[in-house]
């Protein structure tokens, strides 16, 4: 699905056509909004790569919002990608293991709980005994749009024999359809959650089942805050992984929702800074201003053909899931721009004043503060000391946070991008 349809189907709700239910599935779910202890949890990584030994890191490709196109495969091994956690919506589900994949849309069942009139329903729901109440209001040409009614079960996309070795794979995928705490429609919002098995919404694109009409909400249908504890509940490592902030620059994120989003729980754990070539680094460099420490995320989204596809590069000592998804929550991963090994990190290193970082060939290095670029140098090696306190014109309040980007000098384009380390 890509965005227009997104924007036609989010539209419905917001023209009210979510109206009624027609023959509910299933008893409303009696549980109440997950209870998260916070207690306990350790804030954001204010120093992420401390204790990392760079002559024996395993350097991971990895993205935590791609989306599976029918060529999904071949973009994993052009661009390399060694942690695999699709994020799919329409339905918002983790996606089965590539070898066992299948259509992600059109499921004739599903078990989760989905939102129905406003009320909160387990599954599980079967799609064509549903639809089958109000069959004959849905034109011939939309009973045939994908998926066909009535709902078949996809076959397999792939041959396991084709599948690249030690390919490792986490549950992910992209929730929308959230409300503020005023009860309207957070407009755009989108959120992705690497590492957690939560699913939420329907497969009805563009309401063409009309389920929409008869009540079905197609997303989360909750309060952002609940819905985020609900993917919290569901890591599969408690210590790894958690929440991103999606595609900032496309939504227009009102910044006082985005830092209410970032103070919500510390494993929301940043935004995504550059997005199937779009650059959100005014919005990264503003979060961290405020001394707050945001994650910045590096993903293709539906760009899979972009040369700017946006990779995670995962700092780990073992080729394992829950090495990656620990890698995530750390915050111990940097940025690439077109994630084909073309420039490479050797070393970054922050020791509360300094901040060092190497690269595998030469580049343009420049250290990027609240104050804007401070140092800019050529070579494979850059070194910036955060000046001491100076009548509030230089110092650590002043610079708050230190950060580098690479230019690789060869002309094939790529950009890497450090995690910040916060001064302050």
């Amino acid at each position: 699905m890509d965005r227009r349809e997104f924007l036609a189907g989010a539209a419905l709700a917001a023209t009210g056509v979510l109206t009624r239910a027609a023959g509910s599935p299933a008893k409303p779910d009696s549980a109440d909004a997950p209870r998260i202890n916070r207690k306990g949890v350790k804030p954001r990584n204010r120093r992420p790569y401390s204790g990392i030994d760079w002559s024996k890191v395993i350097q991971i490709n990895g993205t935590t919002h791609m989306h599976q196109h029918a060529d999904v495969l071949d973009t994993v091994k052009e661009h390399n990608i060694e942690f695999l956690t699709l994020s799919n919506y329409y339905p918002s589900m983790p996606a089965p293991a590539l070898k066992d994949m299948t259509s992600p849309k059109g499921l004739p069942t599903s078990d989760w709980p989905v939102m129905v009139d406003g009320k909160r329903v387990a599954g599980p729901f079967d799609w064509n005994k549903i639809v089958s109440q109000w069959e004959g209001e849905i034109p011939e040409a939309d009973r045939k749009a994908w998926p066909p009614y009535p709902f078949q079960a996809p076959s397999r996309h792939f041959n396991p024999k084709n599948l690249p070795a030690g390919l490792l794979e986490g549950p992910n995928a992209e929730h929308h359809g959230f409300k503020l705490k005023n009860g309207r429609d957070a407009a755009r919002l989108h959120l992705c959650a690497p590492g957690s098995a939560f699913a939420s919404g329907t497969f009805d694109v563009r309401n063409r089942k009309r389920t929409v009409s008869h009540g079905y909400c197609p997303g989360s249908g909750e309060f952002w805050g609940t819905a985020i504890d609900r993917m919290i509940e569901k890591l599969i490592v408690s210590d790894g992984g958690g929440v991103t902030i999606n595609h900032p620059t496309w939504t227009h994120i009102d910044k006082a929702l985005l830092l209410e989003l970032l103070d919500w729980d510390p494993r929301v754990l940043g935004l995504e800074v550059f997005e199937s070539g779009t650059n959100s680094e005014n919005y990264w460099d503003w979060v961290l201003a405020t001394g707050r420490q945001c994650f910045g995320f590096f993903v293709p989204d539906h760009g899979m053909h972009n040369k700017d596809f946006g990779v995670c590069v995962l700092l780990v000592r073992e080729r394992t899931v829950e090495a990656c998804l620990r890698a995530y929550r750390s915050g111990n991963f940097y940025g690439s721009a077109h994630g084909l090994g073309e420039l490479r990190f050797t070393s970054i290193v922050f020791d509360g004043m300094t901040v060092r970082a190497t690269t595998d060939k030469p580049s343009r290095l420049e250290v990027i503060t609240a104050r804007g670029v401070r140092k800019t140098v050529e070579g494979t090696s850059v070194e910036w000391t955060c000046p001491k306190d100076n009548n509030d014109r230089e110092g650590p309040a002043v610079e708050i946070f230190a950060r580098i980007r690479a230019t690789a000098l060869d002309g094939c384009g790529e950009r890497l991008f450090t995690q910040a380390s916060m001064l302050v």
